[in-house]
């Protein structure tokens, strides 16, 4: 008897509905994760203006971006034109990074990139620094000499060490005239010419401008 009158409690227990989950224990459904804006100055927001790129990539960028920039506006003479070859450079180097990270130099490959997009941006006219020398000569003497970098700095931006830079130095100031060997040396960061474009300069020597 005592069993019987226990089932229907037993029953009661079982058939009991659960108790509601409170608002603070529901669980909420996954959302989208929106992308965060771009910021004021049109740069997509991340390291190296890129959402979502390898976090090696990313510092890589945000290690060089300025410096990047400071040659680019240099070269270019004109900020906006200057950015937008740096932002097509990073973009190309985004999508060649894996390779980039098999080769020997990825440093060096990315200021190849680099000094690609900023020529294409614009029409140097002849007879300036990039015509008279070869690239490597031009570009430690716009790093060193017109923007101020120290040997290390430069080297460390084109992917060689300070030695190169500085024989890139010696051989360039052997076949520029001395009178622009004499003007090299001007303020960091120096404006160049309202046209963007470096004062004309002439190699001395039989063989004429040097290649590149």
């Amino acid at each position: 008897m005592s069993a019987d009158r226990g089932a229907p409690a037993r029953a009661a227990v079982r058939t009991r509905p659960p108790a509601p989950v409170s608002a603070a224990r529901r669980p909420v459904a996954p959302t989208a994760v929106e992308p965060e804006p771009d910021r004021a100055d049109g740069e997509p927001v991340g390291p190296g203006g890129s959402v979502g790129a390898p976090i090696d990539f990313a510092a890589f960028c945000l290690l060089h971006r300025a410096r990047w920039a400071q040659y680019a506006r240099h070269r270019v003479g004109d900020p906006v034109r200057g950015e937008r070859a740096v932002r097509s450079a990073v973009a190309e180097l985004a999508g060649t990074w894996a390779d980039m990270l098999r080769g020997p130099n990825p440093t060096a490959g990315a200021w190849r990139i680099l000094r690609r997009a900023v020529t294409a941006s614009h029409t140097p006219a002849r007879g300036t620094l990039y015509d008279a020398l070869p690239w490597p000569q031009a570009d430690a003497v716009v790093l060193h000499y017109r923007l101020g970098m120290t040997l290390t700095a430069a080297a460390d931006l084109m992917g060689t060490d300070p030695p190169e830079v500085a024989a890139q130095l010696v051989l360039a100031e052997r076949s520029l005239p001395t009178a622009v060997v004499r003007t090299l040396e001007r303020r960091p960061d120096a404006a160049p010419r309202p046209d963007g474009r470096d004062a004309p300069i002439h190699a001395r020597g039989p063989d004429g401008p040097g290649g590149g």
